[in-house]
């Protein structure tokens, strides 16, 4: 009996469009693991995980069902590649080419302070400069030139690029081109969680960040993977992917969208 896709293919085109962050978390009752009875809530010690059954008096840890309500249900919210992600397999390694780059701080404050350092140098070439035509040529050029360059700038940028990297050891986070950004490398082996959150920007909409948890010898540690998605459909991808490759366990954490 063939079986009719057509009913879930709707559900994950609406799942793109729609804002990701519902919880999927059900409720679950605890068992004692002796007598098979539920246990009351009274009973439970949420803070230590541990539980005492009233029927037969035993004693025993209900970590692992808690654990199955913090973890989502990723087959029913599986995501479909999205517009401006390319993802390649090799063997055990996993390349990731992100078709946006984030602005950087220093590149932020060239690109807002150009057109005023612009401003002055041509006040100062002015002043230092006789008023000749052939030195109005010259500066009229400089200032066309410059003007073209710099409004050239946000077409090319549209072609900067995030490469995510994993291989068998390691998870590499390159910037092209660096704009004076060092790459980033972090064990796999370290790495708990990846997940996201949605904070606003400079246009009044939200954009979305993605994060990963990170085990250091001083504890866990929460990195930026990638500073600026335009897309939390895009960002929930990156996610999935990432821990599907990674064999991680999506668990709900504080603060995620």
């Amino acid at each position: 009996m063939n079986k009719d896709y057509s009913e879930e293919y709707k559900y994950k085109e609406k799942l793109e469009l729609e804002d990701l962050s519902s919880d999927s978390e059900k409720g679950k009752k605890v068992y004692c693991p002796s007598c098979s009875e539920p246990v009351p809530a009274e009973n439970l010690n949420i803070h230590s995980y541990a539980a005492k059954c009233s029927a037969c008096n035993s004693i025993f840890s209900f970590r692992e069902d808690v654990d199955e309500v913090l973890v989502h249900d990723k087959i029913s919210q599986e995501i479909i590649k999205p517009e401006g992600v390319e993802l390649n397999y090799f063997g055990e390694h996993l390349d990731i080419t992100l078709n946006e780059q984030p602005w950087g701080n220093l590149e932020s404050a060239i690109v807002a302070f150009f057109p005023l350092l612009l401003m002055i140098t041509s006040l100062i070439f002015i002043k230092m400069v006789d008023s000749t035509g052939f030195s109005k040529t010259i500066l009229l050029a400089i200032l066309i030139t410059a003007t073209i360059a710099y409004i050239s700038y946000f077409f090319i940028r549209k072609k900067h690029k995030i490469y995510i990297h994993i291989d068998k050891e390691n998870l590499y986070i390159e910037r092209r081109p660096r704009k004076f950004i060092k790459d980033e490398i972090y064990s796999i082996e370290e790495i708990d969680q990846v997940y996201i959150k949605s904070v606003p920007s400079a246009s009044a909409t939200s954009v979305a960040q993605i994060f990963m948890i990170v085990n250091g010898p001083k504890g866990q540690k929460h990195v930026k993977l990638v500073k600026q998605v335009n897309s939390l459909a895009k960002a929930k991808y990156l996610e999935q992917e990432i821990e599907r490759h990674l064999g991680i366990k999506d668990r709900k954490v504080i603060g995620e969208t």
